[in-house]
């Protein structure tokens, strides 16, 4: 069995734990064998060694909610294929952006097809593809696998998880794209949300929900949706639910972010709404922080996008390691794979990347492609702008 050594590097674990410098990563046919410092971590002899040079190895972070396909109510067969085509070369630069896995915020069936594509290394060069299959309102926010009523709703859901979908994703109010609607605008309704999260559950699949505002926050929480998204005006009373019952938060500050609002290609209607929302968003992730909600992170963005999401993070409290922290261990558990990937541990994924410096004392560093010198997924290079690998 081919094994590689990565020494000479600053290990940031992903879980919390403090920085090991001069550490030692082995990894053997894809899998990591051992993370440890220089001085208690023996090389074998059939490594092949990767000189980090005093670099920082992480695990690839983790995108908890992106469009890399348009939303499937919208398509024909012909555009369901040329979209799916065109999302290859977005999970490509995902991953050269050192994201390996990209939760995909409105699946469609062909969505289920290139995940297993990607899985089989059919597909080269590629983030892995969580599936959350679009089950959503007729002119919902987002168009999905139309349906209305519980029953109805209840039969969708069934169709979504038999194609193979990893979760749910749904709707519980309006949002910034349709200048028809608005974020404070119920979507399902609280009895619609109550028969997809249980018919969904009942299968063992989870339910990520777009909600924005009230009433649809509270009858997200109420229904028992597993993350949340959103919460562009999220208020305290949401925040005491999800935090009562240990729910997912993925805020997505991104898209309030300047960087979002401040595009010059942006419809104005857009614009508009995701400035006047900016600070109530970033004041909700505040109160999260100290409240104890579990986050989680999706950028609702494109490949890089997640670097800014780390820096909005920061700008409300996070610190950098926190902020790395939730992009990996916690954006896994809240995927469900955590098991897999999203910490340097023995018995998982070589999912990892090198940068030049510490991002824990500067995060600043994950925001240039440049600084990136080394990407590797289940143990192959995938990029090496720098390392020298000595057989």
């Amino acid at each position: 069995m081919k094994r590689t050594a990565l020494i000479n590097g600053t290990i940031i674990d992903g879980a919390g734990k403090l920085p090991l410098e001069r550490g030692t990563v082995i990894i053997a046919g894809g899998i990591i064998e051992t993370v440890g410092s220089a001085a208690d971590t023996r090389v074998p002899e059939d490594c092949a060694a990767i000189d980090l040079q005093g670099g920082a190895v992480l695990p690839l972070l983790i995108d908890g909610h992106m469009h890399v396909s348009r939303e499937p109510g919208r398509l024909d067969h012909l555009g369901h294929l040329k979209t799916n085509l065109q999302a290859v070369g977005t999970l490509q630069k995902c991953l050269q952006w050192g994201t390996g896995t990209v939760g995909h915020a409105a699946g469609s069936l062909e969505s289920i097809v290139l995940r297993d594509l990607i899985q089989a290394d059919l597909v080269a060069g590629c983030a892995d593809l969580l599936v959350g299959a679009a089950v959503t309102a007729t002119c919902g926010h987002v168009r999905g696998r139309s349906a209305d009523g519980p029953w109805e709703i209840r039969k969708a859901v069934r169709e979504m998880i038999a194609a193979g979908a990893d979760w749910i994703k749904t709707c519980a109010s309006g949002g910034f794209q349709h200048a028809h609607e608005k974020l404070t605008h119920e979507d399902y309704t609280l009895q619609e949300l109550q028969a997809l999260v249980d018919q969904a559950h009942a299968r063992d699949k989870r339910v990520h929900v777009h909600a924005h505002a009230q009433p649809g926050l509270a009858n997200a929480i109420e229904a028992g949706c597993d993350v949340i998204l959103h919460g562009a005006l999220i208020d305290e009373a949401a925040l005491e639910g999800i935090a009562a019952k240990k729910l997912w938060y993925m805020p997505t500050l991104n898209i309030t972010s300047e960087k979002a609002w401040g595009n010059k290609n942006m419809p104005a209607h857009m614009a508009e709404r995701m400035k006047q929302a900016s600070p109530v968003h970033r004041a909700g992730v505040v109160k999260a922080r100290k409240m104890g909600v579990r986050i989680a992170v999706g950028t609702d963005g494109g490949p890089g996008s997640i670097m800014n999401e780390l820096s909005e993070l920061v700008n409300c409290g996070f610190s950098p390691m926190d902020a790395i922290t939730a992009a990996t261990r916690n954006t896994a558990d809240a995927l469900g794979v955590l098991d897999k990937t999203g910490t340097l541990e023995a018995g998982k994924r070589a999912n990892l990347f090198v940068v030049n410096g510490n991002p824990v004392q500067h995060l600043s560093i994950l925001a240039s492609q440049e600084s990136i010198t080394l990407v590797m997924k289940d143990g192959k290079i995938v990029k090496n702008n720098a390392a020298k690998i000595q057989e």
